[in-house]
């Protein structure tokens, strides 16, 4: 028996080997439209020509924060700020800030599609305040080692492969990360959402249940409510300090953290040295606070007609209310329609993305945001398959009139807030969802701390704070809405002239009525949500009045809201085109170091192997020039230049290498080897709408290991793609791969596929074929002719025809390969978290499969089938809290010992996409 072990940067079962020289832009679409630059301060604003607006304004906005942030954190930032505001091309409802490749934050405009969860009444200003914490968070150095290196590597990495850190504050945990970014976003006189009775109730709920501590808290867990815990608690925390400690001592915290460099998982001592306790204690302490709050909280107690991991939003389509919900978060969701009539709910599996159900021309759709082409993302009406309804593209639909004109937020003009179309016509500039209802528009309009509620543009009534959600009307007329409660929220009604609060729960988050004096509610557990009917109870409480610290007379947020109503934007012309030489920067480099030990015969030695990597890039992420040198296994030290570029329809990347010492030389295995030689890649994704993607792919690559080997290999690749919630692996599985290879005279042709599907109780199915013939006169191992069958996994050479062969002695070169491939895989969910502790782990899966190799003439030696059953076991364990990856054990049983060994221990660690 062996065992090998090896570092997968990533794995997915039976696909492709090697990692693509270019990726897809994750900044924005292909062909986007012409950027241009200004800097105004410490920051570089990239708009285009249809944003200079709103471009403006952010420009005016950030000049403003970073000299709050400043006095804030307790720092300036070391680097520019690279401000993004994408095109229209990019309709998505989020933004994102990041240190590498440079100081930069990615702001998109679709933030409409989302008005009623951020509980704001200007979307551009609370992105813009969130990423610029993020920004401020990431870039403290408070200490001489990291500001040392940043002028050399800038925010690279240095080790193997963490320490010492450029960056420390990378490596802290998104519950202090996401909710401090929550805080600040919170303070500036719009809102935001600490001033959401849903964070709130959310909080409340899991204090009732005693899950507000630090391991649950600070670990990127697998619990409810997944990722949105670390915005929801964390900014509840977050406040806590702030409210009893100060705004910036609270924020200090992350200036203070960034002085251990030495350890950048410090959490108890910056904590201390910020607010005087340290992080277990304000933990415990905060929890006690909301769990005393939470007693005088009231439930939803009704009987429950359905339960969800994610929430989705109530809809009516005439006696049906209609919602999705996913009672097992890691496969598809159900489509819910209850029968109002009948109080009947019938429930069928969907793939609808979650949102609101609307039924239109007998099919349902639901607003999402998605690729609908390789060079456009829209948001819109999306169905069952993904694809978007015709005549929908950017809008977000809230519903139609008896004459057919649509009713919707146009995401194009929506930058600032809410801008609400009906048909072609402008209507008005909102802040809440709209209901429609009978022809009539029910909606909120934002007027400083108070929310109006219009129906049409008749004013009904006001009410206090930035949280309120429109839910229905009865026959009397009275529009019934969500708003905060004391501990949390709450459903209200309202006939114009007296408002009233008409159910005792305090974890209401949606609502629609039934039959007789009955309301289908969307309530929130500490575990789930869950949909329950509740009876009708009318009381004179009126929504709750939310004030923070900083609100009332005089105080920050007042003295915010005062600035942005005056703000005057700054005047920024289309003169400077964003550009490759203007805008590509040093952005960073990474040294990692290891040591291999070889035995020879007895006489032991220890080599250095090193891989170091210096990159220039631009703050849209379209170029990149890295400059490398490695000292591989083979003891061959190289160097050389990269390039690529995903800007335009076509990707493109190029490196070149030099071989500065030649370790075969030194193995004296007779073989020629290349001093310099250069690999080349070409993609053009043609198809990226729905759950489908297709490209067509060329690699080009010159073989230093043998100089007379230059693959060049040309793929089609079609995939079909389905995941969900917190499913480890891809839920639907197609894909198909043509490819053919030319080297030397030889071609090599042939097709992978792969099936997949989920079963109940996370089982996963997947087949895998392959197959790959070369028309070589002579199959030859040393000369490397054939159809190549590699030991181990290669994520330098990408070509389509290897074979990877586990439990191989040594590579095998064929002149045809044939590998089927049946795998069950069971994922199970035992979780163990620890605060304190180095490791957690967060869920557990075993494999069984089978393969079969038919393999023709190998190493030209004759015909063989191998035969191998494999079980595996799988550990998604998190270290230091917030590193989460995988452990993989397979035992490998090969009928064949001429090729492979017959038992095979297989042992890695990955990290999972």
């Amino acid at each position: 028996m062996s065992t090998r072990f090896w570092w997968l940067a990533l794995v997915l079962p039976n696909v492709a080997l090697a990692q693509n020289l270019v990726e897809e832009n994750l900044s924005g679409v292909a062909q986007d439209q012409p950027y241009f630059t200004q800097d105004v301060g410490n920051s570089r604003l990239i708009f285009t020509e249809q944003n200079l607006p709103a471009a403006a304004h952010a420009a005016a906005v950030e000049r403003r924060l970073q000299s709050l942030y400043e006095a804030n954190f307790g720092f300036a930032m070391d680097y520019r700020m690279a401000v993004g505001l994408m095109s229209s091309h990019n309709q998505i409802a989020n933004g994102y800030s990041t240190q590498y490749p440079l100081n930069r934050q990615i702001n998109y405009l679709a933030g409409a599609e989302a008005v009623d969860y951020f509980a704001t009444s200007r979307w551009l200003d609370t992105l813009l305040s969130h990423e610029t914490a993020h920004n401020y968070q990431h870039n403290a150095k408070n200490n001489v080692v990291s500001r040392s290196l940043f002028k050399v590597l800038r925010n690279g990495s240095v080790g193997t492969p963490l320490l010492p850190s450029i960056v420390p504050n990378l490596f802290e945990s998104r519950f202090m990360l996401e909710g401090n970014a929550v805080l600040n976003e919170s303070w500036h006189g719009q809102g935001g959402r600490l001033y959401s009775g849903r964070f709130r109730a959310m909080t409340h709920v899991h204090a009732k249940a005693g899950y507000l501590t630090p391991a649950r808290l600070y670990n990127a867990t697998l619990n409810f409510p997944y990722g949105e815990g670390a915005y929801t608690f964390g900014a509840q925390f977050q406040y806590f300090l702030a409210e009893n400690y100060g705004l910036e001592a609270t924020n200090h915290y992350f200036n203070n953290r960034s002085r251990y460099w030495f350890w950048p998982f410090m959490v108890n001592r910056p904590m201390r040295l910020s607010v005087g306790e340290n992080f277990d204690r304000s933990v415990r302490a905060w929890a006690a606070t909301m769990a005393q709050e939470a007693e005088a909280m009231q439930l939803a107690s009704g009987p429950v007609v359905a339960r969800s991991h994610y929430f989705g939003p109530l809809n009516r389509s005439q006696n049906e209310l209609l919602f999705l919900t996913s009672p097992k978060p890691a496969h598809a969701p159900l489509l819910n329609r209850y029968d109002t009539t009948t109080a009947q709910n019938q429930q069928q599996q969907s793939s609808l993305a979650t949102g609101r159900v609307f039924e239109l021309d007998q099919a349902s759709y639901t607003v999402d945001s998605r690729k609908t082409s390789v060079w456009r993302i829209h948001q819109g009406l999306f169905d069952e398959d993904g694809r978007l309804k015709p005549g929908t593209a950017g809008k977000i639909y809230q519903g139609s009139l008896a004459d057919g004109r649509e009713v919707y937020f146009d995401t194009v003009t929506s930058y600032l807030e809410p801008q609400l179309y009906v048909g072609d016509q402008f209507y008005g500039a909102v802040n809440s969802s709209v209901l429609v209802h009978n022809d009539d528009l029910y909606y909120f309009v934002q007027n400083g701390r108070e929310r109006t509620l219009f129906r049409n543009r008749e004013a009904v009534a006001t009410v206090p704070g930035f949280y309120s959600i429109v839910c229905d009307v009865d026959d009397s007329g009275r529009v019934y809405f969500i708003a905060n409660s004391a501990t949390g929220s709450s459903l209200f009604r309202t006939d114009g002239q007296t408002t009233e609060r008409v159910l005792a729960a305090d974890n209401v988050i949606d609502a629609r009525l039934t039959q007789g004096d009955q309301v289908l509610v969307a309530a929130i557990s500490a575990d789930d949500y869950y949909y329950s009917l509740e009876p009708l109870a009318a009381s004179s409480d009126t929504p709750f009045d939310l004030q923070l610290f900083w609100d009332g007379p005089g105080g920050l947020a007042e003295q915010q809201a005062q600035f942005f109503a005056e703000l005057e934007p700054e005047p920024l012309t289309t003169d400077t085109p964003y550009g490759l030489l203007r805008n590509i920067r040093y952005s960073g480099g990474n040294i990692a170091l290891s040591t291999q030990t070889e035995d020879d015969n007895g006489d032991t030695s220890t080599e250095l192997l090193y891989a170091v990597n210096f990159r220039f890039a631009d703050p849209l992420a379209r170029n990149s020039i890295n400059f490398w040198a490695q000292r591989d296994k083979e003891l061959s030290d190289l160097m050389g230049v990269g390039f690529t570029n995903n800007q335009f329809f076509l990707l493109a990347g190029l490196n070149t290498y030099y071989v500065a010492h030649d370790g075969y030389a030194d193995a004296s295995l007779g073989r020629d080897t290349r001093d310099f030689g250069v690999s080349a890649e070409l993609r053009l994704p043609f198809l990226q709408t729905g759950f489908w993607r297709a490209e067509l792919a060329g690699n080009y690559y010159q073989d230093y290991q043998l100089d007379e080997r230059e693959p060049l290999a040309w793929q089609l690749a079609i995939d079909r793609r389905e995941s969900y919630g917190t499913s480890w692996l891809t839920n639907q599985l197609f894909t198909a791969n043509l490819f053919t290879v030319d080297d030397r005279g030889d071609t090599i042709n042939g097709a992978e596929f792969n099936l997949g599907t989920d079963f109940p109780a996370e089982f996963y199915l997947r087949l895998h074929g392959k197959y790959a013939n070369s028309d070589t006169a002579a199959v030859d191992r040393f000369n490397r002719r054939g159809v190549e069958l590699k030991k181990e996994p290669n994520f330098i050479i990408n070509d389509p025809s290897n074979f990877y062969l586990p439990a191989l002695s040594h590579d095998l070169f064929a002149e045809r390969v044939a590998l089927n491939e049946l795998s069950l895989t069971k994922v199970l969910n035992y979780s163990g978290y620890t605060f304190k502790g180095p490791l957690s782990i967060r869920r557990e899966g075993v494999d069984l499969s089978l393969r079969r190799y038919a393999i023709s003439n190998a190493n030209g030696q004759g015909d063989i089938d191998i035969n191998q059953a494999v079980v595996g076991f799988n550990f998604d364990l998190l270290v230091l809290n917030v590193f989460n990856f995988a452990v993989t054990l397979n035992y490998t049983y090969s009928d064949d010992d001429t090729f492979t060994e017959r038992n095979t221990v297989n042992a890695g660690f990955y990290l999972p996409l």
